[in-house]
């Protein structure tokens, strides 16, 4: 056999075993089914019951995208409300810009991009707080998918719009004046997931600072972390348990989905995003702290 083969030969079992590897990550989790790999996608393209949702650039997706996958854009979803941009848009108008996916109850939503997973987690909240439970994120996203040479499609899917009717779970998100009132409860965890960088140079006071990029591992290609290095950066290394009401928050409400999303895979049980957050915070005239808290 010359080495050619012996080369195919083992990257093919490379692969194999890195997939079984993370396969058996997702599995850990306690809401495992709100993550998929990109090996269970490749098995289920063709499944009428699976919406798979681009949301890379509308060039980005002309070049080449998952197979059946429809493309979307965030910003559909979001507007400037009191000078504050980045927040959730109008129920009436969310439900507009959704039903062209074609989403019925037992739809399940599958949500990449090639941006960390940064709009995908974003559009995992905002599915679960206009009432849509079947949603998932693909692990390692674009990255992921074009790193393991899976198949591409330039087909653009016809898709059949339905009426979306947003059932708001008002329990989801918090706003400025919830999060003055409740900041100095001890059960209340009010996560800034910005860099650090970011955060020293201002931030909500009492909020503790968990960078989104650190749930992540892997270079060009990241991927969530374990349940147990999860589990040690949140409860072990920052004390906050999964009976506290724990709240996710940026510099607008993007960014946060990441942390909501990890927070819901490892079953905490009251995740709230803080919709606007920093912007708002200081657009209602609220002053920032510089430096670390600790």
């Amino acid at each position: 056999m010359d080495l050619k083969c012996h080369r195919v030969i083992f990257l093919s079992l490379l692969i194999f075993f890195l997939s079984f590897s993370l396969n058996a990550i997702a599995a850990e989790y306690p809401n495992a089914n709100l993550l998929v790999e990109t090996e269970w996608l490749s098995k289920n393209l063709n499944d009428s019951n699976i919406r798979i949702v681009d949301i890379r650039s509308s060039a980005n997706y002309m070049k080449g995208h998952i197979k059946n996958a429809v493309q979307f854009s965030h910003e559909l979803v979001t507007t400037t409300r009191n000078g504050v941009k980045g927040m959730v848009a109008d129920k009436n108008v969310v439900e507009q810009v959704l039903e062209r996916l074609g989403i019925s109850p037992n739809t399940k939503l599958v949500f990449y991009d090639d941006a960390d997973s940064k709009w995908a987690t974003y559009m995992f909240w905002v599915m679960e707080y206009h009432g849509h439970k079947n949603v998932a994120v693909l692990n390692g996203g674009w990255q992921k998918w074009e790193a393991e040479k899976r198949p591409l499609s330039t087909d653009i899917p016809k898709v059949k719009p339905v009426s979306f009717k947003a059932q708001v779970n008002k329990n989801l998100i918090v706003d400025t004046d919830w999060v003055k009132k409740n900041i100095s409860s001890p059960k209340v965890k009010i996560i800034n997931v910005r860099p650090d960088k970011d955060y020293i140079d201002g931030h909500i006071p009492d909020t503790i600072n968990i960078p989104w990029l650190e749930n992540l591992q892997g270079a060009s290609v990241k991927v969530l972390k374990s349940k147990d290095e999860l589990m040690q950066i949140y409860e072990k290394e920052e004390g906050i348990k999964k009976d506290d009401t724990v709240i996710s928050s940026c510099l607008f409400g993007i960014l946060a989905g990441g942390t909501y999303f990890t927070l819901r895979l490892l079953d905490y049980k009251d995740v709230k995003l803080y919709d606007g957050s920093q912007s708002d915070w200081v657009a209602k005239g609220n002053s920032l702290k510089a430096g670390k808290e600790r």
